[in-house]
This record gives C-alpha cells, sequence and structure tokens, in this order.
C-alpha cells in the first residue's frame, strides 16, 4: 500500500476525548492517539520527551500493551513509540486483501512514524512476527534505521512450516492474515535488499515448552539471524517463554538500552542491569 501526504492528516485524540471513549488517558509526558493511514486509523501512544527514537513491533496479532513493561523504563532517556497494527487493540477494524505482507506493515509503520513527526534514525524492537517486520523495515529503509532489537523474533531461516502455532488462527482474522503474509514475505525478503550492517540484538528464549530438539534448532536459528548483520549478537534468555518481554522484560530494556549505547546514545537516566548473555 502506498500513502500520499494526503492520506496522512492526524486525527490525535486530546486526553478528556480519549478518557470519554473509554481509553487510558496518557501518562506524564505521553501522547495517545489515532492517525489515518490510508483507510486505517492507527492507534499509538508515544513515551519520553528527548533522545533517540525507539519503535516497538508487536508479535502476530498482539497490541502494544505487551510492551508496557518495557517502553516505559526506557521512556527516560529515549523517545518510545508503540502502536496497534489496523485489526488489532485499538486500531479500526483492519481491510482488504486476506494475506497481510510485510511490505504493507512496513509501509504503514513509515507513514505513521511520519505522521507523528518521528524522525529517524530509529531504533527498531521486534517481537515474534513483529522481529520479522523489524527486519524488513530496516532492509527496506536501511538509512533509516540505527539498531534493531529481536525479540524471539521469527526470522527468514527459519524451516517451512516448522515453527507454527498449533492452534490455527480464526479464518478471516488479523491473525490469519498476518500467518498468510509470512511465506510470501519471507520469499520476498530473501531475494530483497539485505539487511543493513547495523547494531543487531537477537534475544532468544529458552522455554517453548518444546522438545529440546525443536528448542535447538530454534537456537540455530536465532544465531543466523544474529549473523545478518556484522554488528551482530546472539543473546540466550534463560527460563523465559516466547514472550521474553513479559517474562524477563529488564532483559529486553538492556538489549535496548546496550543498541542504544552502541549508537552513541547516552542512556544514563536509565536503569540497566548486567547484560544477559
Amino acid at each position: 500500500m502506498k500513502h500520499t501526504r494526503a492520506s496522512l492528516a492526524p486525527v490525535r485524540q486530546i486526553t478528556a476525548a480519549l478518557v470519554a471513549c473509554g481509553l487510558p488517558a496518557p501518562a506524564a509526558g505521553a501522547e495517545v492517539g489515532r492517525v489515518r493511514i490510508g483507510e486505517a486509523e492507527i492507534a499509538f501512544e508515544t513515551l519520553g520527551r528527548s533522545g533517540p527514537v525507539v519503535v516497538f513491533e508487536s508479535g502476530r496479532g498482539e497490541d502494544m500493551q505487551s510492551w508496557e513493561h518495557v517502553a516505559r523504563p526506557l521512556a527516560a532517556c529515549a523517545r518510545v513509540v508503540i502502536y496497534d497494527r489496523p485489526g488489532i487493540g485499538r486500531s479500526s477494524p483492519r481491510t482488504g486483501a486476506s494475506v497481510l505482507l510485510a511490505d504493507t506493515v512496513v509501509d504503514q509503520l513509515a507513514a505513521l512514524l511520519h505522521a507523528i513527526d518521528m524522525p529517524p534514525l530509529y531504533i527498531l524492537v521486534g517481537h515474534s512476527l513483529g522481529g520479522f517486520y523489524a527486519q524488513a523495515f530496516a532492509r527496506k529503509h536501511p538509512a533509516e534505521v540505527a539498531a534493531v532489537v529481536l525479540v524471539d523474533a521469527a526470522s527468514p531461516f527459519e524451516p517451512p512450516g516448522v515453527f507454527v502455532s498449533t492452534v490455527p488462527p480464526k479464518p478471516g482474522s488479523i491473525e490469519a492474515a498476518e500467518e498468510a503474509g509470512f511465506a510470501p514475505s519471507v520469499r520476498a525478503m530473501l531475494v530483497g535488499p539485505p539487511f543493513p550492517p547495523v547494531p543487531l540484538i537477537v534475544l532468544a528464549a529458552t522455554d517453548h515448552g518444546d522438545t529440546p530438539e525443536r528448542e535447538a534448532l530454534w537456537r540455530e536459528t536465532q544465531a543466523r539471524t544474529a549473523a545478518l548483520s556484522p554488528k551482530g549478537q546472539l543473546r540466550i534468555v534463560d527460563g523465559s517463554g516466547h514472550f521474553i518481554q513479559i517474562d524477563r522484560p529488564q532483559a529486553v530494556v538492556d538489549a535496548v538500552l546496550e543498541a542504544l549505547r552502541q549508537t552513541g546514545a547516552d542512556v544514563s537516566a536509565c536503569k540497566t542491569t548486567d547484560p544477559v548473555r
């Protein structure tokens, strides 16, 4: 989907209007709103007043609340953007084809960031399928990306059909459209532009409730993903399930802070612990 400047007119909600509609009021220094991108209204929240722009991309069918325990601590030293893709959370229902391609998600995110006045360079943080979308964004807009953090992310190196949900998504749902778009998006990614040589931190969980062989295959896939960049590194997050940002949120915070440091940003206002290895 292509977007014109005319289609990006903001429809941001002031706090009083949000409360009247039953939506939570923004925290101090935050903005909550919705922006029209094409035919959809995309809900977003920004946190923090200064610093680099850190953009979070959620997993398949997941809303922005999955980043709650990670985004807010980072707002002390960065400008944070979380949002819901069309058809998810507070955004308007999705319309269009039954297959959602990564390229469409990338175009929508780029348009959103432009509309809410969040200029590059970006630190992209993506979980699961959202991590695959973050990789697609970095490949399509390499000059706009300073670093990438992947959180147990989907990868173009996954063996086809191996790491799929055991519960099929409901036909016609956003989850079904996103899942249907993964395989063709992988094919496009593998023949498209390369991943840029930016700092890349890949977090891999160890406890998916799967067999030791499949857990080892997942770690191997994550290691191949980390090798996409000469500045890539793999960090194993022991004892965490797939949602590392919920099970071990500080591990994600620390990874983002390390990525910020590698870009030269001052992160002294944010709390950190020893890095996860």
